[in-house]
C-alpha cells in the first residue's frame, strides 16, 4: 500500500519571506512550532515575521488554555512559560493542585450553631504547617475576635498535630467555560501551517493555501468554512502514542493529501487529548500522502521530527480519511460541550490516577529491584490501587480479587518463573506487565 515512507529533515531555512505577509526573514523574535502553553519548546525565526508573531499572542495562543491546563495539572507537568504546574481554580472555595489534588484557596473556618445553642467550630487547612501559620499570623485572633492566650494556641496546635489528614481523591469536575471556537481553529491552522513551512516550505506559500492563511492571520472568513470533524483510518499519531509511549507528553500534526476529495486536511493533536481538523486546501490534485510531525513536551528544545509517506489509494477498501463539516448551530454546541465535559469529567480524574500509577512504578524501578515474588507484590499492589481508584471515578463496581486473578492470568504469574533475577526495567518484563494490564483493563470494561 505504501509507496514511500521516510523521515524527512527540516527545510525551513528555504523560507526567505514570512508565509503570511511576505516580510523578510529571519525575524528578530522566534516563534514556537507548537504553542509553549501546550508544552512546546522549540522555536525559530525562520517561519513568520515579528509583526505576524505578535498578532497571535493575545487571543489565539490562549484559545486552548482550559484543555491544556487540565491535562498538565493531572499529569503534573508544565509548559515552558509556566513557572509551576497549572492550578485549576473552581467556583467554590477550592482549587485543584497538581495531580488533581483538591485544596483550599485559603483556610476554611466555619462556626456551626448546634440545637442546644452550643457553637461547634470546623477548621480546615491544606496542611499542618499552614494551620500553624494561621495560628501565629493572626488568623486565629481574627476568628476569635481577640488575641488568643498562649494556652489556647498550644491547645489548638496539639489538636492539629494529632489530626489525621483528610485526603480527597481525584473526581470529575463540572465544566462551564466560554469557548472561542474561531480562535481555536485559527490556532490549530496556524500550527499546521508552521509544520508545513518547517518540512514542506513549497506547500505553505502556494495559492491553494491563501484562504486558510488569510483566515489565520487576518481572521477573514467563518471558522466553520475550514473546520471539519475527521475520522482517520490510519493515524500515525495514535500509533506512535500507543507503541512508543508518547501519550500526553507530545503534540503532533498529521496532514492528509486526499486525491478522492481533492482536499488537504490537517489534524492537530494537543497533548494526545484535544484534536482539531482543518481544511488547508480545496484544490488538490496529486498523490495521496501523509505528513506526520511531532514534538515532545519535556522542554528539550529539540526541533520537531517528521515522517512523510505516500500510498496507493486504490489498495484501500475504505477511505483513509473521512470528514464532515459541522452543520447546525445546536449540533456544534453539543459536540464541543460533550468534548469538554468528557475531558473534565472522565479523562481529567483518570489521567491523575494513571499518572499516579506511572509515578509509583517509576519510584519502584529506581530501586533497581530484581524480580522475585516479594517485589512482584509491590507492583501488583500499585495496579490494584489503580483499578480501585478508577472504579470510584467511573462509578463501577470492581472485584479486586478478580482484578488480581486477571493480572496473574495474563502475565504476572509467569514473570518469576521465566525472568527470575532480572531487573524489572528489562524491556521484556515491562512489555509483559503492560500487556497484562491492557488485557485486564479491556476485560473489566471500566
Amino acid at each position: 500500500m505504501f509507496t514511500r515512507f521516510e523521515r524527512i529533515p527540516g527545510r525551513l531555512s528555504e523560507l526567505k519571506k514570512c508565509f503570511y505577509c511576505g516580510n523578510s526573514l529571519p525575524a528578530n523574535s522566534k516563534e514556537h512550532i507548537f504553542n509553549s502553553s501546550w508544552g512546546g519548546s522549540h522555536k525559530t525565526g525562520n517561519l513568520i515575521c515579528d509583526q505576524c508573531n505578535s498578532n497571535f499572542s493575545s487571543q489565539t495562543d490562549v484559545a486552548f488554555a482550559v484543555y491544556v491546563q487540565a491535562v498538565m495539572n493531572s499529569w503534573s507537568f508544565k509548559g515552558e512559560r509556566h513557572k509551576e504546574v497549572p492550578r485549576i481554580f473552581l467556583e467554590n472555595e477550592y482549587f485543584l493542585d497538581q495531580g488533581a489534588k483538591l485544596k483550599l484557596k485559603q483556610p476554611l473556618v466555619k462556626d456551626e450553631i448546634l440545637p442546644d445553642g452550643r457553637i461547634k467550630s470546623n477548621l480546615a487547612f491544606n496542611s499542618k504547617s499552614e494551620a500553624k501559620r494561621w495560628i501565629e499570623s493572626g488568623g486565629m485572633a481574627e476568628w476569635l475576635r481577640r488575641d488568643p492566650s498562649i494556652q489556647e494556641k498550644e491547645h489548638l496546635k496539639k489538636i492539629i498535630i494529632e489530626a489525621k489528614p483528610d485526603i480527597t481523591e481525584a473526581k470529575p469536575q463540572s465544566a462551564s467555560f466560554q469557548l472561542n471556537l474561531s480562535e481555536q481553529y485559527r490556532s490549530s491552522a496556524h500550527t499546521i501551517l508552521k509544520c508545513l513551512g518547517f518540512f514542506l516550505p513549497e506547500w505553505v506559500c502556494t495559492d491553494s493555501t491563501k484562504q486558510i492563511r488569510d483566515f489565520v492571520r487576518y481572521n477573514q472568513g467563518d471558522w466553520r468554512f475550514f473546520a471539519v470533524h475527521s475520522e482517520q483510518l490510519i493515524s500515525i499519531a495514535e500509533q506512535a502514542a500507543s507503541l512508543i509511549g508518547l501519550g500526553v507528553h507530545h503534540n503532533s500534526v498529521e496532514i492528509y493529501w486526499n486525491s478522492s476529495t481533492k482536499m488537504v486536511v490537517g489534524v492537530l493533536s494537543i497533548l494526545n487529548r484535544v484534536k482539531r481538523s482543518v481544511v488547508i486546501s480545496k484544490n488538490y490534485s496529486g498523490a495521496d500522502a501523509i505528513l506526520y510531525v511531532f514534538e515532545d513536551t519535556y522542554g528539550s528544545k529539540k526541533p520537531p521530527q517528521a515522517v512523510f509517506t505516500e500510498f496507493d489509494s486504490t489498495q484501500l477498501t475504505v477511505p483513509l480519511l473521512n470528514f464532515q463539516y459541522f452543520s447546525f448551530p445546536h449540533k456544534i454546541f453539543e459536540y464541543f460541550r460533550n468534548e469538554l465535559v468528557g475531558l473534565m469529567e472522565f479523562y481529567y480524574p483518570v489521567d491523575a490516577i494513571t499518572a499516579r500509577l506511572f509515578k509509583g512504578i517509576e519510584t519502584i524501578n529506581q530501586k533497581n529491584l530484581s524480580l522475585e515474588q516479594t517485589t512482584l507484590e509491590e507492583y501488583l499492589s500499585l495496579f490494584l490501587t489503580f483499578f480501585s481508584d478508577v472504579s470510584k471515578v467511573t462509578g463501577t463496581s470492581v472485584d479486586l480479587a478478580k482484578v488480581r486473578s486477571k493480572l496473574l492470568e495474563y502475565g504476572f504469574a509467569i514473570l518469576v518463573s521465566q525472568y527470575s533475577g532480572k531487573l524489572y526495567t528489562d524491556p521484556d518484563i515491562e512489555a509483559l506487565m503492560k500487556l497484562a494490564f491492557d488485557r485486564t483493563l479491556r476485560d473489566l470494561k471500566i
